[in-house]
């Protein structure tokens, strides 16, 4: 007995667990972009400032604005999980992503869609973490491209029979994408190659 739990313990961490964990980041992503898809802000995340000749001295963020957004973002994912969590699956923590027929321990492509269904299930550890990151780069002559976006982290357990492992599935979500006019200069010269 100890030999059949052995041998399906070590197919489940090698057949099964890399399905189960991509099944599972599909899924937690798909979660953070449906719950994040309409988020709107209604004023500018950033305070450029500018010196009397138009050269950008500065860019900040309207700090208030930035943390009511991100609040607002790990709010909804974290209401969603908590919907599908308790909701969904009658009050029991985990969420059941996909299901693996049986067939597809043994390796071999005839018998691989037979037999009873394994479930995936995932349940989500702690809080979504969020946090703001920008990316300035240099566009044109004399401009810059200002990318805000929010870095999502998630942590989540996948859970099979035999196995279970901890994943943590990060998604960028993009804001904002600002082009920041800076002064015009009197000459350009560009060498050609």
């Amino acid at each position: 007995a100890l030999f059949v739990i052995n041998y399906f313990s070590h197919r489940f961490n090698d057949t099964i667990m890399p399905i189960a964990e991509t099944k599972a980041r599909k899924y937690v992503t798909e979660i953070i972009n449906n719950s994040t898809d309409d988020i709107k802000f209604d004023n500018d995340l950033f305070v450029i400032e500018k010196s009397n000749d138009n050269e950008i001295k500065m860019i900040t963020y309207n700090s208030f604005e930035a943390t009511k957004l991100i609040n607002d973002i790990t709010e909804r994912i974290e209401q969603e999980f908590y919907r599908l969590e308790n909701h969904d699956n009658d009050g029991i923590d985990e969420i059941v992503v996909a299901e693996v027929p049986f067939g597809v321990l043994f390796g071999n492509k005839l018998i691989g869609n037979i037999g009873p269904k394994i479930k995936i299930k995932i349940n989500i550890i702690g809080d979504a973490l969020s946090e703001l990151e920008t990316e300035v780069k240099p566009y044109g002559i004399n401009n810059a491209l200002v990318e805000v976006r929010v870095n999502l982290d998630v942590t989540a357990r996948v859970v099979v029979p035999f196995v279970s492992e901890e994943i943590n599935v990060n998604n960028k979500i993009p804001i904002s994408i600002n082009i920041v006019n800076g002064k015009i200069p009197d000459a350009y010269i560009s060498s050609y190659k």
